[in-house]
């Protein structure tokens, strides 16, 4: 008999169990539905803010018409001596017929003497492409990277983004 007794307490505390639970369940449904809403909207807003300090640049949006080409060449191929690894005997180098800077148009920036100023002024440009290729090794020094670089330093110097992309011709290491 006793055994009867248990087995019916247990089987009641079971179903008061399950009831107290599926109550607590859809009371607590619309807080954890609103706490899981205000949580994504924290979200996007942090997503948003990190979105702003990224690297975007508003004058990205340009097409190939807006693009204007600069092209700086070399009376003669330009060598230039790369930097040696440590532990490394020999000499490497690079060499380079000229490059382009290719100017945005549509830029705020922009101005319609900017190429002129740029071929005028076409040694200190020169200058840091030759530096950007110098501070590289042989491996470190590709073609993207010194680009990218070049891009990165003549940006600094104008002061602006108006610079969208440097082209190396001819270039090549040995």
């Amino acid at each position: 008999m006793k055994k009867n007794i248990f087995s019916v307490i247990i089987t009641a505390l079971t179903v008061i169990n399950v009831v107290l639970t599926a109550i607590m369940f859809f009371v607590m449904l619309p807080t954890f539905q609103k706490t899981n809403s205000l949580i994504t909207q924290v979200a996007s807003v942090l997503n948003l803010e990190l979105d702003a300090d990224s690297d975007a640049d508003p004058d990205s949006n340009y097409t190939i018409d807006d693009i204007e080409a600069v092209p700086i060449e070399f009376a003669a191929e330009q060598t230039y001596n790369l930097k040696t690894p440590d532990g490394e005997s020999g000499s490497h180098y690079a060499m380079l017929k000229g490059f382009v800077i290719n100017l945005n148009t549509k830029s705020d920036d922009y101005d319609s003497g900017m190429a002129e100023t740029i071929t005028d002024n076409q040694a200190q440009f020169s200058g840091i492409i030759s530096n950007v290729i110098q501070s590289h090794t042989q491996q470190e020094a590709t073609q993207d990277v010194v680009e990218r670089e070049a891009l990165e330093k003549i940006q600094a110097l104008l002061d602006n983004k108006v610079a969208v992309s440097v082209i190396l011709n001819g270039y090549v290491t040995q």
